[in-house]
């Protein structure tokens, strides 16, 4: 026999399901298939500075006021780092938890990775994937289809207009929920890419979206890493009005999370992939070059306008961190670790180091660097500094370069800069507390022997670790005829590698087809 509910009982039952029902449909937090699964929001920039950001020490008044709005809502590494400093070697190590010689995304060619990346590990575990922007660079391959459910890829013209982040941020948060899936979104903003927003002269497609504010040469400092001369002047301000676009970008994205009412159950991580494009900085392995912004702000998790000064944290740890939070099995070994205990306030005592290297850029030219970085040092390798070759960098063919070029043939303090930046030498040793800008090598120093050797060994033995194929160079560095063959070797390495794979750029390369070849790069997992 049924016992009857009395009408009043049931007129208050209907309006709290009536409620809760709406709750549903507007909000991840109360379906049951987020239960346990926040929403992923990876957020980053292109060839971002960590200093030009405010909350990094920005000397550029509001210039990234969303990113630094983001950053009062949660915690900011001070001491943290990228793997590398080139767009897709960089981005990998995110996305697959190897160093950059493991995973074998060394540039921009496809690698048949053996184990399943980020994106593919977090689909297996119930998740909706969806790139915007950077797509080809996201993942080791170009097949779209083996990583992400949602692909926004905006056309070169396109790319550059904040509000299009937004709109296509939008339809990847439809698709998820229309899906039944928490997301995990990897959106890419592009500036400040290279070319820069130009006040002096405007170039189709780039420039048609202005920065919500537009900064004046009077407004904009020298970074210290660029020679002090005024020629400099206006194309530093055109980075920072870049970096402006970007951070309107940043904000519409930002703001279409809260339309959707998910915010209170998405964790955040913002970075940028590596340092902005000019001399010194992208393709080399300075400090400017490979440290990054590391903001991740996650409602009633993690502590609200928190900073970490003590860890050092680089990209291979934020796969380990996001597989922990989500409770996503690992797809097989990683190299670094979650940072779970420190956003639970724990200490982990081991960060004191970071390992950093760079192989080739677009062209494929090979130039091994390898470096580790401490809070206070940073000794780098460079196995082509033989005095043979020319340092390969974006900023080559730019601007900022020619404007160097220019100056040292007029300055013999300006031309010894200029030829240390072509041709670099074996070894580079850093006192970065004093030299922040990485300015006076002190390889040769008495007074830095000690810490020398023990870089040196901790380098050493990170390479024998890891099986990096530079170790061979390495091994032979004092000794320039050995390291010239070595050199040789990878550069006849690079040739033959260039006939047979799939690329992900299509510049010129010697020794390279002009059709689409199939057949993948190989990986080196230790």
């Amino acid at each position: 026999m049924h016992q009857k509910v009395p009408f009043s009982i049931l007129l208050i039952t209907l309006f709290f399901y009536s409620c809760s029902k709406k709750t549903t449909e507007n909000s991840y937090t109360d379906d049951k298939a987020y239960s346990g699964k926040p929403n992923i929001l990876f957020l980053t920039s292109d060839d971002l500075n960590f200093d030009s950001v405010g909350v990094y020490g920005s000397k550029v008044e509001n210039a990234t006021p969303h990113i630094d709005a983001l950053a009062k809502e949660g915690l900011r590494f001070e001491h943290a780092y990228v793997q590398a400093p080139s767009c897709a070697p960089s981005r990998n190590a995110f996305i697959t938890g190897h160093y950059p010689h493991n995973n074998g995304v060394e540039g921009f060619f496809s690698v048949d990775f053996p184990q399943a990346t980020l994106p593919e590990a977090l689909r297996q575990n119930g998740y909706f994937t969806g790139v915007i922007q950077k797509v080809i660079d996201m993942t080791p391959t170009n097949n779209r289809k083996q990583y992400w459910d949602y692909v926004g890829d905006l056309k070169r013209f396109e790319s550059r207009t904040p509000a299009n982040y937004g709109d296509q941020f939008d339809k990847l948060i439809t698709a998820s929920k229309n899906s039944g899936k928490p997301f995990f979104a990897s959106v890419n903003v592009q500036d400040p890419h290279l070319p820069f927003f130009r006040t002096d002269k405007t170039r189709e497609g780039f420039d048609n979206t202005p920065p919500s504010v537009i900064f004046q040469k009077e407004q904009v400092p020298l970074h210290p890493v660029l020679p002090q001369f005024e020629e400099f002047e206006q194309v530093f301000t055109n980075y920072y009005n870049t970096v402006k676009r970007g951070d309107d970008a940043i904000g519409e994205v930002l703001k279409i999370l809260d339309q959707h009412n998910v915010k209170s159950n998405t964790l955040i991580v913002y970075i940028s992939d590596h340092g902005m494009s000019f001399p010194f900085v992208k393709s080399n392995l300075y400090p400017q070059s490979v440290r990054t912004p590391w903001i991740m702000v996650w409602p009633g998790k993690i502590k609200k306008n928190t900073k970490d000064t003590q860890h050092m944290i680089s990209a291979i740890d934020l796969m380990p961190t996001l597989l922990d939070i989500t409770n996503t099995p690992k797809p097989g070994k990683l190299a670094g670790q979650s940072l779970v205990p420190i956003l639970e306030g724990k200490s982990q005592p081991e960060r004191d180091h970071v390992f950093v290297e760079h192989s080739e850029g677009p062209t494929a030219d090979p130039r091994p660097m390898r470096a580790i970085h401490t809070k206070d040092y940073a000794y780098i390798f460079n196995a082509w500094g033989t005095g043979d070759y020319l340092a390969t960098m974006e900023c080559r063919w730019y601007s900022s370069y020619n404007f160097f070029r220019k100056l040292s043939k007029q300055h013999d303090s300006v031309k010894q800069r200029f030829d240390f930046l072509n041709y670099r030498t074996v070894e580079e040793l850093y006192d970065t507390k004093k030299d922040p800008y990485a300015k006076n090598n002190l390889i040769n120093d008495p007074n830095y022997a000690e810490v020398l050797n023990d870089l040196r060994n901790k380098l050493e033995q990170w390479m024998r670790d890891t099986k990096d194929y530079a170790l061979e160079g390495f091994l032979v560095k004092d000794d320039i005829t050995k390291l010239r063959a070595f050199m040789e070797k990878r550069v006849a390495f690079s040739k033959e590698r260039a006939t047979r794979i799939e690329w992900k750029r299509w510049v010129k390369h010697e020794g390279r087809p002009k059709g689409k070849l199939t057949a993948l790069g190989e990986s080196n997992l230790p």
